[in-house]
Parts: structure tokens; C-alpha cells; sequence
């Protein structure tokens, strides 16, 4: 990879330092509430993003080509696989037809239609091949507990591990253990600190902040204040969106100021509380945007807003899915980044080569689709996620 190891700890010392100063702790990657604030200097926090967080500008990209939607396992509802043209695999049994393969699904969040579409997509692959035994665990928003759940499926000797990692600090050095101890790792979206693991599936965070910053300069014509409102502290999504979108609005419009409310657990719920508590603040009088980290999130600031008769605020946006995009059209989201959770069945297929000796990169990422609008959303409806 030609990329220089810095231990785990000492980047998470960076990205607490430099990106999360305004929290009241790192702690272990559990959600901590930010104090509301300005940014960090956008080329100094940039400096402090670890080359871990992000694909490699070498990862092969590979674009969606959905297929037709086939009835979701958890829900019922149509779903289509975006990528199933990434790693290849025919139906049927994987390797030795005769053995039994574990593969251990472990995901960051619960109670969030994203979970519950990703499980849906990797439910749907392992459902091709009879030889396989899937574990699923959530970690409750439990960082702990996903470092719990791991240990429990190393112990069912489980073949592969398939991580959507719920922060940065706890889970580095576990995925590095699975991954010395001989097993099949592969890590989709979310990244930890490490280099140490089989295969990792990349979104585009650079090119998502970049669309993002453009949609917010041009609404609000290059000038003015924007609050962000963050997920989860420690979390690699959270350190990147807060990171980039603040370097990218420096670079393209430097009369845009950030400020920021507390952080959120990224749920509806808190997102509500933590706007009216911004919003009744001193700085919540000059507000010319809100831009939230996700679109869950985004409905409870929006309802807030609302309450507090504020409603004509353009409000931006991360992670599409039906509801969302219907809320665009509404007019409730001004620009939606598209985030797509389907995608755990490429970890998976990635799991399946490196068990079957194929060649399979390292690293890849998954094209970032243009922003959503209220122009776009109609058509944009039609191929979105059920979520």
C-alpha cells in the first residue's frame, strides 16, 4: 500500500485534539455531547485526518448498476442491490461444497432504517449459497458491545468477519487481533485506524463533502452562517463530514462561517433536541443554513425548526432512502448527499474470495452519486433505497 502505520491511539490522539476540541471528551468512542462552537481552522484540521479514514486515491472505483428488486428479508419491501456487478459470484455453494462457512455480520447502529437496509443486502447474497451460516449482531449503539459481539463470533470460530464499525478508537485494535489471528476481515463504510485487515469497502467522502459545499455556497450565494450538526463523536463519518465540509467551504467559499450544535447519537430525537436547544441560544439568532450529518437527524432538527417558526432555513443533508427523498421534493431537505447502505453484499463476495484464494483489491470505493435537489428527487425515487 506504501502508506506509512502510525499506532492506532496516537491518530485518535490526533483526531480528538484537532477535529473533536469542542467535545467534552473522546472517551472511547461512545457519543459524547459537542458544545456548540466554530471550527477548527479548515487546512489545520485537514492536516489531522489519518490516512486510514480514507480510501486510497489508488482503490478501484466502481459505479451502481442496480439490478432488478427482489423482496427485502427484514422487511418485505422491494429492494435492489446496487453493486452486484462488484466481485462477481455465482449462486451456490462457496468453496468446499461439504463444509459449512460462518460468516459474522457485525453493524454499528440499531434501530435505523440504514442498518436494517445494509443487513437486508448482505441476508440477501449469503441466501445464494447453501453452505453458508450467517450471524448477524447489532451493537446497540455500544461500541463495547461490537468488541464483545466480535469476541463471541472468534469463538464460534467463524470463517469471516464482515465490520461496519461503530467508531474509530475501540475497534481498531480488535480488527487488527481478528485479522492476526489468520481470520477473514473485510470492513464496509465506516474505517478504523489500521491497514490491518483483508478487504475494506470505501464510500467517497472527499467527492460527498465537495458536492455537498457547492450545494450549500451556491444556495446561500457564497456568504453567511451554516450550523452543522454531527453523529456520533469519534465515529469515522463523523470525523470526516465535520473535517472536509469545513476544508472544502474554506477553499471554494471562504465567506461561509461554520458553526456547530452539540452532537447527536444520529437519531431523529436527539437531532430535535439538540436544534431547539441551538436554536434558543444566543447564536441561534443568525442562521442562514443547517446541515446535518444525517438525514435522520435532519427530520428532528426540521421539526424543530418548524416549532420554532424557522421552517424557510435551507437545511442540507446526508443519506437518501425514500423517506428522505420524498422530503426533498416536500421541500423539507434543500440538497440530500446520497450515502447508499447496500453495499454489505460486496463485503461479503469479498469474504468469499479471499476464503476461495481469488484475487480481490485490498481497498475499493464506491462512487459517490450527484447531490439531490428538489429537480432531481422525483427520478431520483425511483432508484433509491427503501429507508
Amino acid at each position: 500500500m506504501g502508506r506509512q502505520r502510525r499506532h492506532p491511539r496516537s491518530v485518535l490522539a490526533l483526531a480528538c485534539a484537532g477535529l473533536l476540541a469542542l467535545t467534552t471528551a473522546c472517551g472511547q468512542g461512545t457519543t459524547q455531547q459537542a458544545a456548540a462552537g466554530s471550527a477548527p481552522a479548515a487546512d489545520e484540521a485537514a492536516a489531522q485526518i489519518d490516512k486510514f479514514l480514507m480510501a486510497p486515491k489508488d482503490a478501484p472505483h466502481f459505479s451502481a448498476d442496480p439490478v432488478a428488486a427482489a423482496k427485502g428479508p427484514v422487511t418485505g419491501r422491494d429492494i435492489s442491490l446496487p453493486y452486484t456487478k462488484v466481485l462477481p459470484l455465482p449462486d451456490g455453494p462457496i468453496g468446499d461444497p461439504n463444509k459449512t462457512y460462518t460468516f459474522c455480520f457485525s453493524q454499528a447502529l440499531t434501530g435505523s432504517t440504514w442498518a436494517v437496509a445494509q443487513q437486508e443486502s448482505v441476508m440477501m447474497e449469503a441466501a445464494k449459497h447453501p453452505n453458508v451460516k450467517l450471524l448477524t449482531y447489532n451493537t446497540n449503539n455500544d461500541p463495547l458491545k461490537q468488541v464483545a459481539d466480535l469476541e463471541s463470533c472468534a469463538a464460534q470460530k467463524a470463517d469471516a468477519f464482515l465490520i461496519w464499525p461503530y467508531s474509530v478508537e475501540p475497534l481498531t485494535p480488535e480488527i487488527e487481533k481478528l485479522t492476526k489471528s489468520g481470520a477473514v476481515v473485510v470492513g464496509m463504510e465506516r474505517t478504523v485506524a489500521t491497514d490491518q485487515y483483508s478487504t475494506w469497502i470505501y464510500l467517497d467522502h472527499d467527492k460527498a463533502t465537495s458536492d455537498m459545499a457547492d450545494a450549500i455556497g451556491k444556495k446561500l450565494g457564497g456568504k453567511g452562517t451554516i450550523v452543522e450538526t454531527d453523529g456520533a463523536i469519534g465515529s469515522s463519518p463523523q470525523i470526516l463530514w465535520r473535517t472536509l465540509l469545513a476544508k472544502h467551504l474554506k477553499e471554494k467559499y471562504p465567506d461561509i462561517k461554520v458553526e456547530y450544535s452539540a452532537a447527536t447519537d444520529y437519531s431523529r430525537g436527539q437531532g430535535y433536541k439538540v436544534a431547539l436547544d441551538y436554536l434558543q441560544s444566543h447564536q441561534g439568532q443568525q442562521i442562514d443554513g443547517w446541515f446535518t450529518q444525517y438525514s435522520e437527524i435532519g427530520f428532528g432538527v426540521a421539526q424543530a425548526l418548524k416549532d420554532y417558526k424557522r421552517s424557510d432555513i435551507p437545511h442540507f443533508t446526508v443519506v437518501d432512502g425514500d423517506v428522505a427523498v420524498q422530503a426533498a421534493i416536500d421541500g423539507t431537505f434543500t440538497a440530500i448527499s446520497p450515502w447508499s447502505p447496500v453495499h454489505a453484499d460486496v463485503a461479503f463476495r469479498a469474504a468469499v474470495y479471499h476464503l476461495t484464494d481469488k484475487e480481490v483489491p485490498k481497498q475499493l470505493a464506491l462512487e459517490q452519486p450527484p447531490v439531490i435537489t428538489q429537480e432531481s428527487a422525483a427520478k431520483e425515487l425511483q432508484l433509491t433505497w427503501p429507508g
